[in-house]
């Protein structure tokens, strides 16, 4: 008669007989489990199969014996790490239960399933430490050789996170287990030859060490003076390894390398892959109904009581990494640009998977640092039709500021859009003021076009140089010229601004100096940072460019005196928007709105807004003086 699976289970349990044949151990859940209850009784076991008499963990190199159905459970968990999380057991305000995960968790183990390099910007108490936590067990279970590095800003950050992977895997089923090797405070190990442990952050953590799999947590928070030279240590010895992970996790902290790295992969510029989850995201526990509910604006409000102010709110609950008030606009405007905004392809990227005829014929130096936005009709360019801006910020190109030609094209009476910008630190500014006027000598060109340039420091300079561009002598760089009318730019496209301070116009003072281009000083860069302010806050202007809204939300206000400026890294695609309110004033932007719609010019003729509250009861038409223009023949500059 044949025999019952049940009959081959091997029996744990020594039984007091002498002269029994000695037999095979062979184990099994069914087997492991009656070991445990022999041991609960006081029993004695013919063989131990557990880490000394903690029977959550199994001693290495057991023979064990799968069901079909745990062979099928375990090649799903292997192969899914979702399914795999349904195994765990996590301690919920309800107690002790499987997990149930949100559907941004899901989300982020497809993430990091999908991505070996990742970048994860959280708020607070998202779960992002035990979602990790559940990847990691995951990662070190189902493979085999990974050696697992757990780095946060301190001993018991990381410790903590590792605790949350211990926790889980002793309350998983036996045949998902694996043999344990090591199993103490800073490191765990099986019999897979894989491992995971933990170190506090210092500039040399992990050096020396075999990792193919790193977690950096709460890589905001670590000593800022010691990260470059730890990550310039760590990362090009792991990215060497074709099968390495690396995975970065943080909440905000200001403008430091988890936000350069965090910015970088959100543009494409990295090996990263980034990942984000809002407070809003987040659901919140109802300890008197004993449910979940989703946060809300009411939630939002509750918590600012508690925490003090909105600013508290957003740096403890934020993913914005100015948190402070200091910022130009609002944090909500500054959340609706940002949910408006795209990464704009460089033209160069364009024209590989496009056969637009605009894109492909303009001739450039250097077409890979124009950038425009995608999905856009570029025929507006050239057709005569529609109305352009372009606003430029010059530097040397020494690798340090940016030259940039932001173009802004007029949609309707001040209404402005972003549609493109041509952006460099390392092109010197003989060539960017080429490339400037090859730009506007092509699409930017007719009567339909303003630019206004930057007078500081180098503006008189660059002027002179697309002013000679037209010169006849440089017809014999006919190269350059194609596609350029004989005749050059048309140099009367430029602003002018009046020579004078909004002081000397509130004193009545009166000048007939003008200048090619605004030169921003400490008063009236004030001014055109509240102008700018307002035109944001009222969606005057659409900001749809990524690197764009970046700067933005690092240009604050740092000494409280109304002068903005980047609290990190560059603010040169900022400071040309900053020109737009004042270029508004001028007779010579009138005189365009006109062009545009009759009707709009006669609407403004009709205004009499005081647009500076904080400067009293003065007209508008008094203070903008100051910035209007005369006709080329009147200039007083000497500058031709």
């Amino acid at each position: 008669m044949a025999k019952t699976a049940s009959e081959y289970e091997y029996d744990p349990v020594k039984l007091p007989k002498d002269g029994k044949k000695a037999e095979r151990v062979i184990w099994s859940t069914a087997s492991l489990n009656a070991a445990v209850e022999a041991i609960k009784k006081g029993l004695p076991l013919k063989a131990n199969p557990f880490d000394g008499r903690n029977t959550k963990l199994l001693k290495p190199d057991l023979v064990y014996k799968y069901t079909d159905e745990e062979i099928e459970d375990y090649i799903k968990c292997k192969s899914d790490p979702i399914y795999f999380a349904s195994k765990c057991y996590l301690m919920q305000p309800e107690g002790l239960l499987p997990c149930e995960l949100r559907d941004y968790q899901e989300d982020y183990l497809r993430h990091l399933q999908k991505n070996r390099f990742s970048i994860f910007l959280s708020c607070r108490q998202s779960g992002k430490s035990t979602t990790t936590a559940i990847y990691c067990l995951w990662v070190i279970l189902f493979n085999v050789d990974k050696r697992g590095l757990i780095l946060s800003k301190s001993g018991p950050a990381g410790v903590d996170l590792l605790s949350k992977i211990k926790d889980m895997y002793m309350f998983l089923p036996y045949h998902l287990k694996c043999g344990t090797m090591k199993w103490n405070q800073t490191e765990i190990s099986f019999d897979n030859n894989s491992s995971i442990s933990t170190e506090a952050f210092s500039p040399t953590a992990g050096l020396g060490k075999t990792i193919n799999f790193l977690i950096l947590d709460e890589f905001a928070w670590c000593p800022q003076n010691d990260v470059d030279l730890f990550y310039n240590n760590i990362i090009p010895t792991i990215t060497t390894d074709p099968t390495a992970n690396v995975c970065i996790m943080s909440t905000q902290n200001g403008f430091n390398k988890f936000y350069d790295l965090y910015t970088a992969a959100e543009r494409g510029d990295s090996i990263y892959a980034p990942f984000k989850v809002d407070w809003e995201q987040v659901p919140q526990w109802d300890a008197d109904k004993k449910v979940w509910y989703k946060r809300d604006e009411e939630w939002k409000k509750k918590m600012i009581g508690v925490l003090g102010s909105e600013e508290d709110f957003y740096y403890q609950y934020g993913t914005m990494f100015s948190a402070s008030d200091r910022c130009l606009v609002g944090r909500e405007c500054l959340n609706r640009i940002r949910k408006g905004t795209v990464k704009f392809p460089t033209a160069e990227k364009l024209c590989e998977n496009t056969d637009n005829t605009v894109l492909n014929s303009i001739t450039l130096q250097y077409k890979k640092y124009l950038h425009l936005k995608p999905d856009y009709d570029y025929s507006r360019f050239t057709d005569g039709q529609h109305f352009f801006i372009l606003l430029c910020d010059l530097a040397e190109g020494g690798g340090g500021d940016y030259t940039v030609f932001n173009i802004i094209e007029v949609t309707d009476k001040d209404k402005f859009e972003q549609v493109g910008y041509w952006r460099s630190n390392k092109v010197d500014l003989d060539h960017a003021a080429l490339e400037f006027w090859l730009l506007t000598g092509q699409w930017f060109n007719g009567e339909n076009c303003l630019w206004s340039i930057e007078w500081n420091t180098y503006g008189a300079l660059f002027f002179q140089i697309i002013s000679n561009l037209n010169e006849t002598e440089y017809q014999n760089e006919s190269y350059w010229r194609f596609n350029v009318c004989p005749q050059g730019i048309d140099v009367f496209n430029v602003v002018r601004y009046k020579k004078m301070t909004i002081e000397e116009e509130i004193q009545g003072k009166t000048s007939n100096k003008y200048l090619p281009g605004i030169k921003f000083t400490s008063s009236n860069k004030v001014t055109a940072c509240s102008l700018l302010k307002l035109m944001f806050e009222h969606e005057d202007i659409i900001m749809t460019d990524f690197v764009s809204s970046g700067e933005l939300e690092n240009f604050e206000d740092k000494n409280g005196n109304g002068s903005y400026k980047a609290a990190y890294g560059n603010d040169d695609i900022i400071m040309t928007f900053c020109q737009l309110p004042m270029l508004k004033q001028t007779p010579r932007y009138k005189d365009f709105v006109s062009d545009i719609a009759p009707s709009m010019a006669l609407e403004s003729e009709k205004e009499n807004t005081n647009i500076y509250d904080f400067l009293g009861n003065v007209n508008k038409e008094t203070i903008f003086t100051t910035i209007g223009e005369t006709p080329w023949d009147n200039d007083s500059s000497g500058i031709m």
